[in-house]
């Protein structure tokens, strides 16, 4: 009957001893990290886009927001160039016009489409490539240009946009 009681007792002394380790360890880690130097205390990120001029920031670019109107998987007839179903567009909740480009994404970057002026709220009638492409299925890129709305010769920012382009028989 000693035998086992000293057993339980070094076995609970043995726990006691364990659950103090790990709460002096909980206290120290807690304690470090309230009394951490300025310098290595993790700094607070602000994120901000838009360009830097003259040291102030560029207020018109940082608000320069895009929000896309538009399908990603542009199918199109064999041999042409007007897709049956691309929906693209300048979302209502935009506050710039903008252009849009479709790039084969390719080593020359083939330039397939460049859009008119696109108003805020408004969407293209139809998308017609300058060319055809082969039956297959194409990678390419559709990049919006955001139109400064007082000079339209200056970008406030581009966004692009990953888009296939399937040319099959119907």
């Amino acid at each position: 009957m000693k035998k086992i009681n000293s057993k339980k007792k070094a076995m609970v002394i043995v726990m006691i001893i364990i659950l103090l380790a790990v709460i002096g360890g909980l206290i120290r880690v807690i304690y470090t990290l309230m009394n951490q130097d300025e310098e290595t205390k993790t700094p607070e990120r602000n994120v901000s886009e838009g360009l830097i001029v003259d040291g102030n920031f560029d207020q018109k670019a940082a608000n320069a927001r895009f929000t896309t109107d538009m399908n990603m998987v542009w199918t199109f007839p064999s041999g042409s160039e007007i897709s049956n179903n691309a929906q693209i567009g300048n979302s209502a909740s935009n506050l710039y016009e903008c252009y849009f480009e479709v790039y084969l994404d390719d080593e020359e970057q083939t330039l397939l489409y460049s859009s008119p002026v696109l108003p805020v709220g408004k969407r293209l009638g139809q998308l017609k490539l300058d060319q055809a492409l082969p039956d297959g299925t194409y990678d390419a890129v559709c990049t919006y240009h955001i139109l400064d709305d007082k000079d339209p010769n200056r970008e406030l920012g581009t966004v692009s946009f990953a888009v296939s382009l399937i040319f099959a028989k119907p």
